[in-house]
């Protein structure tokens, strides 16, 4: 229907959704309230053994500075840098961003809105897209793709997926060399 632009038909009902309708952050885990739960003396110990397991150490954190802090300036308040190369830079970009809700989405050339997330978590999603979540480890614009398709957008996102395939240790050899064009 969509494809075609045809009238929907008066049976079928239509509704867009701007945000995600389930909220995934109320997931307990458990279908059993603790006071119900049975323990066991194999289930305690275990418990308490995973308690004294040493985590390993949190990825140390990105110092740069979130890319989207300009452009949420530009849109929020339209506020630009005092630099005006950059403020000129700024105000071209700011125009292909869109705020809704409080959140930050890129229009994609076809319209599309992908959300706008931080360095971080992008760098993240592309480590499970490449370790296998959405298939085997792939060339670093075939990452950028599927997370793009998937409705996610930041600025680094080649040169991110290009350093995850260049270290990847199940690649083989760190042999991905982007093509010279000739």
């Amino acid at each position: 229907m969509a494809s075609e632009r045809a009238t929907v038909p008066p049976d079928v009902f239509v509704s867009d959704l701007y945000k995600p309708s389930v909220d995934h952050k109320d997931d307990g885990g458990s279908d059993e309230p603790p006071s119900k739960q049975r323990s066991d003396p194999k289930d305690v110990a275990a418990q308490e053994q995973e308690a004294m397991d040493i985590e390993p150490e949190p990825p140390a954190s990105d110092d740069s500075p979130d890319w989207r802090y300009p452009l949420l300036q530009r849109l929020v308040d339209g506020i630009l840098p005092p630099d005006q190369a950059e403020a000129k830079r700024v105000a071209r970009r700011a125009k292909t961003f869109v705020l809704l809700d409080g959140e930050m989405y890129k229009r994609s050339p076809l319209g599309v809105l992908m959300r706008c997330i931080p360095r971080q978590e992008g760098v993240k999603l592309l480590q499970d897209i490449h370790s296998g979540v959405c298939g085997h480890h792939s060339a670093p614009r075939t990452l950028v793709g599927n997370a793009f398709r998937q409705g996610f957008y930041w600025s680094t996102a080649v040169a991110d997926a290009t350093d995850i395939v260049r270290t990847c240790e199940g690649c083989g050899s760190n042999s991905y060399r982007p093509s010279s064009g000739v």
